[in-house]
């Protein structure tokens, strides 16, 4: 009987992630071709969530570096939404192979700070609800530009134990983006959907039950978000797919102030966009 539901979970998981990919309309990326100057280089609002990694698009390399520190400020009850404050920081190094004559226009650093609140309660068994603002700033530490960043909507996670096998849906609503003070503004919509598999690893790390993990999410941006291939061209991208592996435990560990409770790699393509970053939970 726990098996049929453990393949009927899976099945059920791997047909929605199929209809992800089939049942939408196939975005083509478009490209859109004018000078422009190198404080529209930077991806404010995508370099700033995208998390530790590197992304690949044309011949731009972009690596970022994310500290998301955070608070829980209040635990959710049964009549009291839980509170937690965001305080995440992000370093970014970006390339542009040969796109402009100056090598401080051809590499960009950038820092941005984007403080939030996350409210959270389980309105029914196994489903939270967190509604999610955030509104911060960056810099580009080399040319001085610098844009405001936000963000504001809600994300969602359903969780069900299936005989050994921890199932996870989550989804996010979220209108965000940026207002650059001399480059390029973005607004856009953000909706994602995501499976997480957590499975005993069958061993012990610092004395907690280890487990091995899985995740597929969908990114579909709405607006389209705009990446610059090179000095001349700017490519619009509308759906992105992320695949990932971790490895950890069921209980967090304490690491240089920071809660950790699983850690791998994930893959993140789509539409000429390439990604490699770190993994240190499911996205919601």
């Amino acid at each position: 009987m726990t098996s049929a539901l453990i393949r009927a979970g899976l099945g059920a998981a791997f047909l929605a992630l199929l209809c992800c990919f089939t049942g939408l309309p196939s975005a083509v990326a478009q490209t859109q071709t004018r000078n422009f100057a190198a404080s529209e280089s930077v991806d404010w609002y995508y370099a700033t969530t995208f998390g530790t990694g590197v992304y690949k698009i044309g011949d731009r390399t972009v690596t970022m570096l994310r500290l998301p520190f955070e608070r829980e400020w209040r635990e959710a009850e049964d009549d009291t939404w839980g509170i937690r404050l965001k305080l995440p920081v992000t370093l970014g190094f970006q390339t542009l192979s040969n796109a402009f004559e100056d090598v401080l226009n051809r590499n960009v650093a950038t820092v941005s700070v984007m403080p939030g609140i996350e409210l959270e309660k389980e309105l029914h068994p196994n489903w939270w609800v967190k509604p999610t603002a955030s509104y911060g700033a960056a810099q580009d530490l080399l040319s001085g530009a610098r844009s405001t960043l936000y963000e504001v909507g809600v994300r969602s996670l359903w969780s069900r134990a299936f005989y050994r096998v921890d199932f996870s849906l989550g989804n996010a609503l979220l209108y965000a983006g940026n207002v650059a003070q001399d480059g390029l503004t973005q607004h856009l919509g953000v909706f994602s959907t995501g499976f997480n598999f957590l499975l005993p690893a069958g061993g012990v790390f610092l004395d907690r039950a280890a487990n091995v993990g899985v995740h597929f999410v969908h990114y579909a941006f709405f607006n389209r978000i705009d990446f610059l291939v090179d000095e001349t061209s700017r490519r619009s991208v509308s759906q992105q797919y992320e695949f990932a592996m971790t490895v950890g435990t069921y209980r967090p560990i304490q690491l240089m102030g920071f809660e950790l409770q699983r850690i791998g790699v994930g893959v993140r393509i789509g539409e000429g966009l390439t990604a490699v970053r770190l993994v240190t939970g499911f996205l919601y």
